[in-house]
């Protein structure tokens, strides 16, 4: 499902800029797009926004890009290629591939964290998900400025969860007691800082994309846009929720 072209990464003492994603597998992801939209679909619109985020974070925040994949994915164990094309995906140059590992979000966040190399660097790490792949330009440019003065940032989306978590090294106490999935995510977090003595700053505030109004509404904010890779993600949707045979 990966159409993957890598090279060397940077140095561990740059900033890391961490994605973590499942693979596109019909009924596996954005199941909360059924039953408007099929499974296959609801993995195209998956993969889509995924080739979308990692083009835009390599443009847009420097440091050391890397993509944290289920399953066992590495650089060096692909997973099998797909007949559907729909479910491929591009990971542009720069991009290292590690496996996340295993458990609910905060282990894996944690395995990443503290994967041996080629892993994360164990300074400045900013980790991204899928699902707000049009987060505004400067906001991500605004990024590591807003992480100077703080221990920690955190990106809110309106269900309650966040589109970034980052902080200048490890920190534990922000992956722990989180009722992850829920509304409470982004609260539950700032309680746990609050309760370590760490200061965790606001980054601003997003959408994410889980049920069909959602993506109906990621849709219209792209018929705005003038940037590339948001314009390629604004023509793959349209092309995935029209096409009635999936």
């Amino acid at each position: 499902m990966i159409n993957q072209n890598h090279t060397p990464s940077q140095t561990d003492t740059a900033p890391c800029v961490v994605v973590m994603a499942k693979r596109p597998v019909p009924g596996r992801v954005k199941t909360r797009l059924t039953p408007d939209f099929s499974p296959l679909q609801a993995a195209c619109v998956h993969a889509a926004m995924l080739e979308c985020v990692l083009h835009r974070l390599l443009t847009h925040l420097p440091g050391r890009h890397v993509l944290a994949m289920d399953g066992g994915i590495t650089s060096d164990n692909p997973p099998p290629q797909t007949t559907d094309p729909g479910l491929v995906f591009q990971i542009p140059p720069g991009f290292e591939v590690i496996d996340q590992g295993q458990g609910d979000l905060g282990d894996r966040l944690s395995h990443v964290w503290n994967a041996p190399d080629p892993g994360p660097a164990r300074g400045q790490t900013a980790f991204f998900g899928v699902d707000s792949p049009d987060i505004p330009t400067q906001a991500l440019k605004n990024l590591w400025p807003t992480l100077e003065p703080a221990d920690a940032a955190i990106g809110p989306v309106d269900d309650g969860g966040y589109w970034c978590l980052a902080a200048k090294r490890p920190a534990p106490p922000l992956l722990s007691g989180i009722d992850w999935g829920t509304e409470a995510v982004y609260h539950q977090t700032h309680k746990a800082a609050q309760h370590a003595g760490l200061k965790l700053l606001d980054l601003t505030p997003w959408h994410d994309v889980d049920t069909p109004t959602d993506l109906l509404d990621l849709q219209h904010r792209l018929r705005h846009t003038n940037e590339p890779a948001l314009i390629r993600l604004s023509k793959r949707l349209d092309r995935i929720t029209q096409d009635t045979t999936r």
